[in-house]
């Protein structure tokens, strides 16, 4: 009897998990929650800690987790992410090592403009220093990302 093996085609997983997406990096000294807090008061989000979107990297034999926090947009069909880029000197994103958070957004209802907006209005964040979108073509480890 012969098996039949299934591979998961993760070129095309990538492909549609960053269907209309839009990507920033974050670097501020905070703390995930306290950036969190003040994004909220920012941007009049919601933005919470989703234990189920945690990522788990095993590398070495030592596994590290890295916080998803997450906040949806009832009216306007968008989700916002931000990841914790590092736990315990590694990296979610090893190509972006000076990012300390990466914010995803997700959805179609963002344009260019709305997203260069909400950028600028991320800036204005007590705890943030930088605030910069990011090229998709430019991360190497996409699947990283993937919840």
């Amino acid at each position: 009897m012969s098996v039949l093996k299934l591979k998961l085609d993760q070129e095309q997983l990538v492909e549609d998990f960053f269907e209309d997406t839009w990507l920033a990096g974050i670097m501020s000294p905070a703390r995930d929650y306290q950036l969190c807090w003040q994004i909220n008061q920012q941007l009049g989000y919601d933005l919470r800690v989703n234990n189920l979107l945690e990522i788990k990297l095993t590398k070495n034999r030592r596994s590290f987790y890295f916080t998803v926090f997450e906040y949806l947009e009832p009216t306007k069909s968008a989700a916002h992410y931000l990841y914790n880029n590092h736990c315990k000197a590694e990296f979610l994103l090893p190509e972006l090592k000076h990012v300390d958070y990466i914010w995803l957004i997700k959805g179609n209802y963002y344009q260019a403009a709305d997203v260069k907006n909400l950028v600028e209005q991320c800036r204005k964040a007590g705890l943030v220093q930088l605030v910069t979108l990011l090229d998709m073509k430019d991360i190497k480890n996409k699947i990283n990302l993937i919840f």
